[in-house]
C-alpha cells in the first residue's frame, strides 16, 4: 500500500470517526447514572435510563404519533413538491420564474419559524386545530413544501424531454406522464427528499411543543424531554442521552435501508 493510499484511508477514517463521535458519546452517557456524569466518572453502567423511558405511561403513543406526523407530512410534502416543481418547469407557466424566486424569499420567512410561531398558533386556534395531529401535519406540510419544490425542480429541469415527449405520441395525457415517466426518472431524488423531509419533521420540537398540551397528542422528541424532566438542581443527562438515542434509531434504521437512493439522490444519479 502506498503512502497515498495509506493518507486516503487514514482520512476515511478519520472522518467516519469524526461523524460518529456524537451518536458514540450519546450511547455512552445513556448507559451512566446521572451520579457518575457529573463527577466525570465512566463507571456504574447501568440500562436503568433506557428502562425509565421504555417504561414510561404514553412512551407508545409518542412514537405512534412522530411515526404518524412525519411519515404522514413527508409523503404529503414530498408529492405535493413534486407536482409543483413539474408544473412551474415544464409547463412555463407565466412568470415562472416570477413564481420561483418568490418561493425561495418565501422560504426565507419558513426557516426562522420561532419568528413565525405565534400566528401560526393563533391560526391553528382559530380552525380548531389545536392539540390534534391534523394540525402538525398542516404545519409540517407547509414548512416542508418549498425545499421539495426547490430539490425536485432542478432535477426535474435537467431531464431530456425526450421519453416525455415519446410518451405524449403514444397517446399519454399529462398526469400519467408526470406519474408514470418522469417520477420514476427522478425516483432517487424523489426517496431522498422524502428521507430528508421525514428526519426534519422526526426531529422538529418547537411547533410539536407548542401546538399540543395533551400527553397523548405529543411526539417523540417532546414526550421524552418531559419524561426525562430536569429541575434547578439537577439536569438527567443520562436519560436525556437515553431518549435522544431512543429518538434517532428509527433515524438510523431508515437511511440504512434506503441508504442507496438517499446517495444517488445527493449525487444526482
Amino acid at each position: 500500500m502506498g503512502m497515498k493510499d495509506f493518507f486516503n484511508k487514514l482520512l476515511i477514517f478519520i472522518i467516519i470517526v469524526y461523524s460518529l463521535f456524537p451518536i458514540i458519546i450519546t450511547f455512552l452517557f445513556s448507559l451512566l447514572p446521572n451520579k457518575s456524569i457529573s463527577q466525570g466518572k465512566f463507571s456504574d453502567w447501568t440500562l436503568n435510563n433506557y428502562l425509565f423511558i421504555l417504561s414510561a405511561p404514553n412512551i407508545l403513543h409518542y412514537i405512534y404519533n412522530s411515526i404518524t406526523v412525519s411519515s404522514i407530512s413527508a409523503t404529503i410534502t414530498t408529492f405535493l413538491g413534486f407536482i409543483l416543481a413539474y408544473q412551474v418547469v415544464r409547463k412555463k407557466l407565466p412568470f415562472s420564474n416570477l413564481i420561483e424566486n418568490l418561493i425561495l424569499i418565501f422560504n426565507t420567512f419558513l426557516v426562522l419559524g420561532v419568528l413565525i410561531i405565534v400566528p401560526i398558533f393563533e391560526i391553528i386556534v382559530k380552525i380548531g386545530l389545536y392539540n390534534t395531529l391534523i394540525g402538525l401535519i398542516l404545519i409540517y406540510t407547509s414548512l416542508g413544501l418549498v425545499f421539495s419544490f426547490i430539490i425536485l425542480s432542478r432535477f426535474i429541469n435537467n431531464l431530456t424531454k425526450d421519453y416525455e415527449e415519446a410518451a405524449l405520441i403514444e397517446g399519454m395525457n399529462e398526469i400519467q406522464i408526470m406519474f408514470f415517466v418522469v417520477l420514476p426518472l427522478i425516483k432517487p431524488a424523489f426517496i431522498s427528499v422524502w428521507i430528508l423531509q421525514f428526519i426534519g419533521f422526526w426531529n422538529e420540537f418547537i411547533f410539536a411543543l407548542t401546538l399540543t398540551n395533551e400527553s397523548i397528542k405529543r411526539t417523540l422528541t417532546v414526550g421524552i424531554t418531559l419524561i426525562s424532566g430536569s429541575d434547578i438542581f439537577e439536569i438527567p443527562w443520562g436519560m436525556i442521552m437515553a431518549g435522544v438515542f431512543i429518538s434517532i434509531f428509527p433515524l438510523i434504521l431508515i437511511v440504512s435501508f434506503l441508504e442507496e437512493y438517499l446517495v444517488k439522490g445527493i449525487a444526482g444519479k
